[in-house]
């Protein structure tokens, strides 16, 4: 299947998404069991065309018709169109008309000089509807775009498109139509909510909006995926709704793919979406990989022949290998204790032995924060984000911060590693484990370098993999709060005491 990109939506689309029911896969021949739908385009005038379908955030051909120039054509096949909309594309691809898929056999009439007002349908009432529709509120939109229109104007004909839907839901509850347009609609803060005043009025506001944010979707649509709509008002609860951290973004996922179950099909888009969506690309954020671990752990791991049985076995095999990876490594818990061999201010010969003798242990380093930097002296990166962390280490330590850099050098052998402190100086704990005997490599994940993980005083991680620029702005951040918190206690002693 290609993916269909370039394609601008029109000013209707922004008033209209449409789902539709289960496929309901009868013609007026009831042998007849796949799809056939016959078009009669006028002035079409292309070599081919392309029956084209929405899925998620994107557009895919789905099907190329020759039609030679031929006004009339038919698409037809043995199986069932799945339910969604579609859309005749022309051979520029600047150009196309929408339809629904919800009967398996119907036929479209149409004028490429005004898709709109000149397309109707035969066997398709519920295209028919959609039409309506569409010529509804391509006439208000026309009004709409009067510049000179005064803003209450503006307001009653948004307001009849909205007493439109509303009309054609209450007449019409089981039409595909429906479905969408209730799932259109935001969530309807109660009266008495919305003017509550107070402290916590615009907390108790964002959580109602919050757990009522999915009242109006039908779960079980069977076409909800192959819409515009359903898609962005994902994208928009991750990104906007939920609270934005990766604790929370789990505990809401799971909710949600809960109430996702009674349709596999939506059950799939929504895990593969959470999954992957923070792990790599744009939207890789720190600590976030502990959301990929969450459903990894949670629905590829767990029962995977019932919860995930698309996966193939070498994608599920990557998916552990990842998670295995990642399991010691997570933002919000301990991290692994680590007894290395110490470097002193001398940096003379070293070996590796099996006593504790002559090493630092990563939870005895005093200091309330640590960093744990694992490094390479013969790693050109290391090289240039070494001295900007010695930056940012002496900035702090000159302020009186309570912080201690555990620098892990990972090489194997060592005269490099000690001919670079010799000549660098840098006076932070410098550690190094020869023979792995920690295993920190399996432990923190470490297959490039440089890598960063900021503990706090328990030695959680509290960040990771972030460059010295990033550490920098973290360690404001952390400090500053960290001083506020200290006045606050300060201000309420004194309250207490007078």
């Amino acid at each position: 299947m290609r993916f269909l990109n370039k394609f601008s939506f029109s000013f209707l689309l922004s008033f209209v998404v449409i789902s539709c029911s289960a496929f309901k896969g009868k013609k007026s021949n009831d042998n007849f069991s796949g799809h056939k739908i016959e078009f009669n385009i006028k002035n079409l005038n292309d070599s081919v065309v392309y029956l084209a379908r929405y899925y998620g955030d994107n557009k895919y051909i789905k099907d190329t018709i020759l039609v030679n120039g031929k006004e009339k054509f038919t698409i037809k096949g043995d199986e069932p169109l799945e339910c969604g909309i579609y859309l005749i594309v022309r051979q520029k691809r600047n150009n196309y008309f929408e339809f629904l898929v919800d009967d398996q056999y119907f036929t479209v009439i149409s004028d490429t000089s005004d898709f709109i007002n000149k397309t109707s349908f035969k066997g398709s009432p519920n295209n028919e509807k959609l039409y309506e529709y569409f010529r509804f509120t391509g006439e208000k939109g026309k009004i709409l775009q009067d510049t000179s229109l005064l803003k209450e104007d503006k307001n009653k004909i948004i307001q009849e498109i909205a007493d439109y839907k509303k009309e054609f839901i209450k007449n019409n509850p089981n039409n595909p139509m429906s479905v969408v347009f209730l799932m259109q609609e935001d969530v309807k803060v109660p009266k008495e909510l919305k003017e509550k005043k107070g402290e916590n009025a615009d907390r108790d506001r964002y959580y109602y909006y919050l757990n009522h944010y999915w009242d109006n979707v039908n779960f079980s649509s069977s076409c909800l995926l192959r819409t515009p709509l359903f898609h962005g008002k994902l994208q928009r609860y991750f990104d906007n709704v939920v609270p934005q951290h990766y604790d929370s973004i789990s505990i809401y996922a799971d909710a949600l793919i809960e109430k996702s179950r009674i349709n596999p099909e939506v059950f799939k888009y929504i895990v593969n979406y959470v999954t992957f969506k923070w792990e790599t690309g744009n939207q890789k954020r720190m600590c976030w990989d502990k959301v990929f671990y969450h459903m990894a752990k949670t629905y590829y791991l767990t029962q995977p022949k019932t919860q995930t049985p698309w996966v193939e076995e070498g994608q599920m095999a990557k998916i552990k290998t990842r998670a295995d990876g990642l399991r010691y490594s997570l933002c919000g818990e301990k991290a692994v204790p680590l007894q290395m061999k110490y470097q002193g201010r001398n940096y003379g010969t070293i070996g590796m032995d099996d006593t504790l003798l002559n090493r630092v242990d990563l939870y005895a380093v005093p200091a309330d924060y640590v960093i744990m930097w694992f490094w390479d002296s013969d790693c050109g990166h290391c090289k240039k984000q070494t001295p900007k962390l010695w930056d940012v280490y002496q900035k702090y330590k000159g302020e009186g911060k309570s912080l201690e850099v555990y620098a892990i050098n990972i090489e194997q052998e060592t005269q490099n590693y000690l001919e670079y402190l010799r000549e660098n100086k840098y006076s932070w704990i410098n550690v190094q484990d020869t023979a792995h005997l920690t295993k920190f490599r399996d432990y923190y994940d470490i297959y490039s370098t440089p890598v960063a993980f900021v503990l706090d005083k328990e030695r959680r991680i509290i960040g990771k993999r972030i460059d010295p620029e990033a550490i920098d702005n973290f360690l404001k951040e952390l400090f500053r709060q960290e001083e506020e918190s200290i006045g606050e206690n300060k201000s309420s002693k004194k309250v207490s005491s007078n």
